[in-house]
């Protein structure tokens, strides 16, 4: 009997508890149903997000420090290098004003201040005041701590207060990488004032270097590219200074450049059918450059008229190097190419191939009657003057036109520079007040002020020997060559080369350029006092621009007074 109720509520809770599950069974469902469901939601919405949403391109405004920080941000760079104004060197503190305070009465208030500091030392409950801080130093700069060595992208603005005025980048002691270059690739081209890129020490590859190259290319005023101590395997650096480059000044120190990346510079400066016709300076100091590649980059100055400023010092160039410097600053003889490339030239001119002497001439006719070529000839060449004054009159037209760009303009003037001389008088200040002319409309006022720059294969040349032979390089200006391995051959070869130009600018030809204004050839394998280096530094030093002669001593301006009257 005791054992049936025990049961019963056994049951009964059985069934209580049975039911409880059951309930929770089903709210348990109702909430995993309700969880599937809004994460099948929340998941269908993310895709839906996801695939309509497309990153959207970023369009650079002009501002190199939004710009570069933005997309910094958009690659996922986590520390991003700060852009900073480029430090510079205090100028010189102002001169005391003199009507401030005489030096007595500085004295007088030097004393008073230290008898005032006394008395208040002395007075035992007054606290003592502090001494005038100390001005900074007027010689430097200090920065924080570790701050100077972390990466920083340095620029100089041409106005403060306008940060779309960059004109300098400076990127010194950390690697830019792809990321970096891909970044450069947007902010640079976007700065319309830039003129200089410094990268110093940046780790550069032969894929980011060829990359910089196009960028390169693409910044309209960019004229000033410094990439020291940045050795590449390639050696591509001829990139940046192609036929249709604008780059003024390349500078290339420490890079390890040899003989293969000379050879390629040297090409790029000239070859036969292409030139250069924008670099003027070009630093291949501390490199590994031995004869061979100077020849080459020797070969480069053969038809190239535009690099004033060369510097190959501290390389490992010898005698067989310096001679044929000095041929090329002399004269040379044409090679079969250059000699095709003349012919083809001059026949699009019409001028006469070559100058012969006399005794040629005569022996010449004695062979041969005298014809009419020489006056059909002539004829050629006026009519062909007189289609290409029209035709420049018509592109000149054209031009203020459409406005065309600066390369365009470049192209137009070195080969029709005289002709437009002649054919733009009166027409150019049509032209010259309007606003709203590209670069490429050329004034009356502007045309004598630009510098032609003549073919090397149209110089005047002589037949020597059965060769062709024309003036050297004159248009070089500065040539260091110093701290290398250059003996006495060599430096008589440069003599030559020098007493060649001078006479050649004694007699009044200035056609080709003055010829070499200075020239650095100290510490190599010869004595300073050889009777050659001496003479080329007389030579030289009366050339040098910079030369200031002695004053005369008073003794001297009496005598000269005396043998002049």
């Amino acid at each position: 009997m005791t054992d049936r109720p025990e049961s019963r509520l056994s049951g009964k809770e059985l069934f209580k508890s049975a039911a409880k599950k059951v309930k929770m069974g089903k709210k348990l469902e109702r909430v995993m149903k309700g969880d599937r469901s809004a994460t099948s939601a929340t998941s269908h919405d993310t895709s839906d997000v996801d695939g309509n949403k497309s990153p959207e391109p970023y369009s650079c405004t002009g501002d190199f420090e939004a710009d570069y920080t933005e997309l910094c941000n958009r690659a996922g760079l986590m520390e991003i290098p700060k852009v900073v104004p480029r430090p510079h060197r205090p100028g010189p503190p102002p001169p005391p004003d003199p009507k401030s305070a005489t030096p007595m009465s500085q004295r007088e208030s030097c004393k008073s201040a230290r008898s005032t500091r006394m008395e208040k030392v002395e007075e035992p409950t007054s606290p003592v005041p502090s001494e005038q801080e100390e001005p900074p130093p007027t010689t430097y700069t200090t920065s924080d701590k570790f701050d100077y060595f972390k990466p920083k992208v340095q620029v100089e603005l041409e106005k403060p207060e306008d940060k779309k005025s960059m004109t300098e980048v400076y990127i010194r002691g950390w690697k830019v990488d792809q990321k970096y270059i891909d970044i450069f690739k947007q902010c640079f081209p976007a700065a319309d004032k830039l003129h200089t890129i410094d990268f110093w020490n940046v780790g550069l590859t032969d894929n980011t270097l060829a990359q910089f190259a196009a960028v390169a290319s693409q910044c309209l005023n960019l004229r000033t590219v410094k990439l020291d101590g940045n050795p590449v395997p390639g050696e591509g650096f001829h990139q940046l200074i192609g036929e249709d480059s604008m780059i003024v000044s390349m500078s290339l120190r420490s890079c390890k450049i040899t003989d293969k990346g000379a050879e390629l510079i040297g090409k790029a400066l000239s070859t036969a059918k292409t030139r250069n016709q924008s670099l003027c300076a070009l630093n291949l100091n501390s490199n590994m450059i031995t004869d061979a590649g100077a020849c080459y980059i020797a070969n480069g100055l053969r038809m190239n008229r535009t690099l004033l400023v060369l510097s190959i010092a501290n390389n490992a160039i010898g005698d067989e190097a310096a001679k044929k410097f000095g041929e090329v600053l002399s004269r040379f003889s044409l090679t079969h190419e250059e000699v095709v490339e003349r012919r083809k030239v001059l026949s699009e001119k019409g001028a006469p191939d070559v100058r012969r002497s006399p005794i040629s001439r005569r022996a010449e006719s004695r062979d041969r009657p005298g014809s009419q070529s020489s006056r059909s000839q002539l004829d050629k060449s006026m009519a062909k003057s007189g289609r290409a004054s029209s035709k420049a009159k018509k592109d000149k037209k054209e031009d203020d036109k459409k406005g065309k760009g600066k390369d365009d303009k470049w192209k137009k003037v070195v080969s029709l520079a005289e002709t437009l001389g002649k054919a733009s008088k009166g027409k150019g200040r049509q032209s010259g007040g309007k606003k709203g002319q590209g670069a490429g409309s050329i004034t009356e006022a502007e045309t004598p002020d630009i510098l032609e720059i003549i073919n090397p294969l149209l110089e005047e040349a002589e037949r020597v020997d059965g060769e062709l032979l024309i003036p050297g390089n004159r248009a070089l200006i500065n040539l260091n060559i110093s701290r290398n391995r250059i003996g006495e051959a060599g430096l008589k070869s440069l003599l030559k080369g020098i007493q060649y130009q001078i006479t050649l600018t004694t007699l009044g030809s200035r056609s080709g350029g003055t010829g070499l204004m200075r020239l650095s050839v100290q510490k190599n394998s010869f004595p300073l006092n050889h009777e050659s280096y001496l003479k080329m530094q007389e030579l030289m030093m009366t050339r040098d621009p910079l030369y200031k002669p002695p004053s005369k001593t008073p003794d001297e301006e009496s005598t000269s007074q005396a043998t002049g009257s």
